[in-house]
């Protein structure tokens, strides 16, 4: 007995050893794929620069980053000037970390209000050397053309053009109001004659 309790003492004193160095074991594993096929896949192909970064946790509870950027030109996206793009941090677990004010060629997934990256999905560091990711730019124009640039829209609160009022209306009703008292006067007026009229000749 006491030979099967040593074992089976040893394999549980390793199970945490074991458990707790698991995850440090593992590493992202992209499958190969082309730039075409990557760029077919996307839902989000833009250029874009990183303007802001927030603190992010995903819905499995993976730390990650919440990114605020400016497209500059647009291939496939919600046509939209500035959107969020969300990703892991970690690259063990395929997250992409965007730097702020650097440029990328984002391919990526709907996320909710956001737009997803991983590092197996293509995205591109687009640097003034050679760009480092499986997809340039000219992979993707030779896809899917030039690309669109995304409209700015105008602030809700933005002033417009001031136009002279249209006063037509105000006199309209004003001759109406006016012309009403008038004939109300008259009307009273002849009443207040008629009235008189007899007592005078009574008198």
């Amino acid at each position: 007995m006491r030979r099967l309790l040593l074992p089976l003492l040893a394999a549980l004193l390793a199970l945490p050893v074991v458990v707790l160095t698991a995850p440090a074991a593992q590493a992202c594993s992209c499958a190969v794929s082309s730039p075409a096929r990557l760029v077919d896949r996307a839902a989000l192909v833009a250029q874009v620069e990183v303007a802001a970064r927030d603190e992010h946790t995903s819905a499995d509870g993976m730390a990650g980053s919440r990114y605020d950027v400016v497209v500059r030109r647009e291939w496939k996206g919600p046509g939209q000037q500035r959107i969020a793009v969300v990703s892991r941090d970690d690259s063990a677990s395929c997250g992409v970390r965007l730097a702020v004010g650097r440029e990328y060629l984002l391919l990526g997934t709907p996320a909710g209000d956001a737009w997803r990256v991983e590092l197996c999905g293509g995205t591109t560091v687009l640097a003034s050397g050679t760009p480092q990711g499986s997809v340039t730019v000219a992979d993707v124009e030779d896809r899917l053309g030039a690309g669109t640039t995304p409209a700015t829209a105008p602030a809700a609160d933005e002033p417009g053009e001031l136009r002279p009022a249209d006063d037509r209306g105000w006199w309209t009703l004003t001759g109406g109001v006016a012309g009403l008292l008038l004939a109300v006067l008259l009307v009273a007026l002849v009443v207040a004659l008629v009235r008189r009229g007899p007592g005078r000749r009574a008198g």
